[in-house]
């Protein structure tokens, strides 16, 4: 059983929590607590980094373990490679030259050969959701899967043929700005389903399309007023046009749907960190627990981490239900290596894609800029609140407009309430332009791209959506890490697959997969910084870096074994490389 789900704090949270035991217990699991007593004496002496320590003041004792016969990349620029490197007590031990690592070798230490193979840090993915593995069981519409949108319509009629009376059909992935052909109507999407209530989610989890039929269970009319961050859309003369943008919108046709059994939800999730560790990750980052399911999204992350899964985790919680987390007793930094709240999340505004991103210009042949989910005052008064509890705050901003908005508010709160170390984000950060990354190294604050922005969506917004001038501006990974900002890549699943090694080829090519070419090839990064941005500083977002992101002494051994070398291969096929192993704390959870 691991550490991060004690059966008591099982209890607790599934009981409704008793307050005094919940924060005796939080107390006990604070910040740096799964670190061990050498650890702990290490960084008295030698700062934060134990793996600055001598190896002299490790504990003494033979290595568990002994990796050679490969290349290493350590991402510690005081020895970024090595050749070799021991681990004992599921930490390593010892990292460098082969003849001195060898020096640890006992009769219990195993010798693993990489058969010339490289070793890295494992991945970590800085921002992804668990909650929407719900979506695995829907309708693949998407663009990688379905030509159209007319061969969509079609796979939504066949599906409704199947259905049983009265059951809902689901589809999810769809997206208009990359699949050939008009987006649907209300009257395409009624004729389609039939007698059956639809819900299609595009794939960028922002938009939403029902049939008369769900929008009637919802009890939405010509005459419902647009939901709180969200909007029914009409067409000029008043009517609903079945698209709904943004989650709250849509909530009350959810309420009609089947609900998803807890053991179920726990399976997918459980499915996820597999194939995770599979890509090569060690660690994962959810930016968004509560959002689907409210507790019940932590209590099926907790019931999967109680089962020991092949990754290490870190949540930022939703803004919109800080008053219930505060009435758990929830704090910073509750819980333990293996599993920690870190932070509160909320968002500004939708998806650029979609054209909800809220920008300074309208989008292409258009009058529409978009729209911010909170006005200014809300999203202050939501990051002042949660920085104000000592909390991480992560703000989703895709527009230029809304990075805008949110940059503004962050001054606020920080000019009024300073406070060293926040490790603030803005997540996607996606159209940046230069006074606004100058804003954010004045800020102390960082950005975690969506690099498949530039590769799936990048010909869209250059040709289509943005324009050339803007789409520029995408995910600037070159110019942010010249001004000073550590920057991390990620996959927002499910908007794009969690596989940490095509996000660095992303970064390093900026190769749009729609027809060719390169988006603003200014913009790209070397092999080593992509490869950073998805370990040490991808830890340092999703605070871990302490305890894991690079290899060095005191530091967990959580690593992955690659067939090549990414910084040696031609940059085109990064993503190709196989993974051939994940270890875990010294432990091997995935092999090929």
């Amino acid at each position: 059983m691991c550490q991060a789900c004690n059966p008591h704090l099982l209890a607790l949270m599934r009981d409704g929590l008793d307050r005094r035991d919940f924060l005796k217990y939080s107390a006990a699991l604070s910040l740096g607590a799964g670190l061990s007593r050498e650890a702990r004496a290490a960084q008295r002496r030698y700062g934060k980094k134990a793996s600055q320590a001598p190896l002299a003041e490790r504990k003494a004792g033979p290595a568990d373990l002994i990796f050679h016969g490969g290349k290493i990349i350590t991402v510690n620029d005081a020895m970024p490679r090595a050749e070799a490197l021991a681990v004992r007590g599921g930490r390593v031990s010892a990292v460098g030259a082969k003849d001195a690592v060898l020096r640890q070798r006992g009769s219990p230490t195993k010798l693993v050969d990489l058969g010339g193979h490289t070793m890295l840090p494992g991945f970590i993915d800085a921002h992804m959701h668990t909650t929407m593995t719900f979506l695995d069981s829907w309708l693949d519409i998407g663009p990688l899967t379905t030509p159209s949108m007319r061969a969509a319509l079609e796979k939504l009629r066949a599906a409704a043929r199947q259905a049983k009376p009265g059951q809902w059909v689901h589809a999810q992935a769809l997206d208009p700005s990359i699949t050939p052909g008009e987006p649907f109507t209300l009257k395409e999407l009624d004729a389609a389903a039939g007698d059956h209530p639809l819900l299609v989610v595009e794939s960028n989890g922002h938009v939403f399309y029902a049939n008369s039929r769900a929008l009637r269970l919802g009890g939405i009319t010509r005459d419902t007023p647009d939901a709180p961050r969200s909007r029914y859309v009409r067409d000029a003369n008043g009517d609903l046009t079945g698209r709904i943008e943004e989650f709250a919108g849509v909530a009350p046709l959810t309420k009609h749907m089947p609900k998803q059994a807890a053991e179920e939800y726990a399976t997918g999730v459980r499915r996820l960190f597999d194939r995770a560790a599979a890509a090569g990750c060690t660690g994962l980052h959810d930016c968004g627990i509560g959002n689907l399911a409210g507790v019940a999204d932590l209590q099926a992350v907790r019931q999967v981490m109680d089962g020991d899964p092949p990754i290490r985790f870190a949540a930022q919680l939703v803004s919109t239900m800080l008053d219930k987390w505060i009435e758990m007793g929830i704090k910073p930094g509750v819980g333990t290596d293996r599993m920690r709240l870190v932070g509160i999340k909320t968002w500004s505004d939708g998806s650029n894609q979609g054209l909800t991103g809220y920008q300074r210009e309208p989008y292409l042949n258009s009058t529409n800029r978009g729209a911010l989910n909170y006005t200014l005052d809300e999203l202050t008064r939501a990051i002042q609140r949660a920085h104000g509890l000592g909390w991480q705050v992560g703000v989703h901003a895709n527009g230029d407009a809304a990075i805008d908005a949110t940059l503004q508010a962050f001054e606020t709160v920080l000019k009024k309430s300073p406070r060293q170390g926040h490790r603030h984000r803005i997540e996607h950060c996606s159209i940046l332009h230069p006074e606004q990354i100058q804003k954010m190294v004045a800020l102390a604050l960082s950005p975690s791209f969506l690099i498949g922005h530039v590769h799936y969506w990048g010909r869209a917004f250059r040709d289509r959506l943005l324009g050339p001038a803007r789409s520029d501006f995408y995910d600037p990974c070159a110019s942010a890490l010249k001004a000073g900002l550590r920057i991390s890549l990620h996959s927002d699943y499910n908007v794009t697959q969690i596989e940490p090694l095509r996000y660095i080829e992303n970064a390093v090519t900026r190769v749009m997969r729609e027809g060719g070419g390169v988006l603003n090839p200014a913009e790209r990064i070397t092999p080593m910084q992509a490869i950073k941005a998805v370990t040490l500083d991808a830890a340092w977002q999703s605070q871990m870096d302490s305890f894991a992101g690079s290899l060095e002494v005191g530091k967990y051994a959580d690593l992955v074994i690659l067939e090549k070398d990414p910084t040696r291969v031609d940059p085109t096929t990064i993503k190709s490389i196989q993974v051939i192993e994940t270890w875990l704390e010294g432990t091997r959870r995935y092999r090929a």
